[in-house]
Parts: C-alpha cells; sequence; structure tokens
C-alpha cells in the first residue's frame, strides 16, 4: 500500500482530469471523499477511480451490500469467481463497513477484513500463492496493481498500463 499511497495524489489528479463518461463516473467516485476523508477512503476511492480510469467495471471487483441477509450474501456468493463483498450494516458514509470479505469461486475464503484496499492486498496475495489468473474483464486493474504498485514483471506491460505509468512519479 506505500506505493499507493505515494502515488495517490498524481492519480487523484489524472480523474479530475479525465473527460467524457468515465470522468464523469470518476466525479462521482471522489465525491466519496466529501463525507470522509480518511487514509483508508482514499485509498478505496483511488483504487475505485483507477478502475473506472482503466475502462473496467467497479462491480466485477466489489460488491457493495446495504443491510444484507448473511442468507443473501451467501446465495450471491455462489456466483462469483473473485470478488470483494463489502457488508454495510447501518452504516453511515463516515462509518468503515460492518465487514469486507473475500469470495474466490463462489466460496468465501476472507472474511473480518478492515478495509477494501486491503482485501485487495490479500485479494493479490492470494492470487499468486494459489497461482490464479487474473480476471478476464478487471485485467488492466491487476496489471496495475502487480507491475506498478508490487513492481513486479515490469519489462511485460501493455500499453494501456505503461502509458499510465509514465504518468505517475518516479
Amino acid at each position: 500500500m506505500e506505493k499507493l499511497d505515494c502515488y495517490m495524489p498524481r492519480l487523484l489528479s489524472l480523474f479530475k482530469k479525465k473527460g467524457g463518461a468515465a470522468g464523469v463516473k470518476l466525479q462521482g467516485i471522489q465525491e466519496m471523499l466529501y463525507g470522509s476523508n480518511t487514509v483508508e477512503k482514499r485509498r478505496e476511492t483511488v483504487i475505485r477511480g483507477l478502475i473506472i480510469y482503466l475502462g473496467e467495471n467497479v462491480e466485477d471487483l466489489i460488491k457493495e451490500y446495504q443491510d444484507a441477509e448473511d442468507a443473501n450474501i451467501q446465495e450471491d456468493l455462489t456466483q462469483h469467481v473473485l470478488k470483494i463483498f463489502v457488508v454495510n450494516k447501518g452504516a453511515t458514509d463516515d462509518d468503515n463497513p460492518v465487514d469486507v470479505e473475500i469470495a474466490i469461486e463462489g466460496a468465501e475464503v476472507l472474511s473480518g477484513i478492515s478495509s477494501v484496499a486491503q482485501a485487495c492486498t490479500f485479494l493479490m496475495g492470494l492470487i499468486y500463492a494459489l497461482n490464479l489468473s487474473y480476471p478476464k474483464e478487471l485485467k488492466y486493474t491487476f496489471e496495475v496493481f502487480q507491475k506498478v504498485f508490487l513492481e513486479l514483471n515490469v519489462e511485460k506491460t501493455t500499453s494501456k498500463v505503461q502509458s499510465l505509468r509514465r504518468k505517475l512519479p518516479a
């Protein structure tokens, strides 16, 4: 998360400059910071913004529940290959989510995680430990996690991620 924190100001600046439909979505994501501007909320905002900036869908990685029953979550869990679940039981925007969970191939593998950013970190570790492939619909997001934030295998980078790397400070 050190690299995420290092690149956070520049990424937020890039998000503000983005135009078109993605720019409108990014403005909505940045509004998350108005209610609560904690480090964890900024990290989550940057991760969500990064997914949109790269032309991918936040819902492909993060699924939110408001006052959801455990049975509904468990039923929905089986339909996803790789997902972060955020459960906000009666929480306001200023509160931390009650629970953040990771599901892989329809099974909950980690729960009780304190934030979306921490869940992304755990998810990268699980992907490496279990030798899983990145989901195709989030290939650029996971490539940024791997090659920009973790600095692993940086020689082979897609043009989209290489372009983003050039816009970030060294």
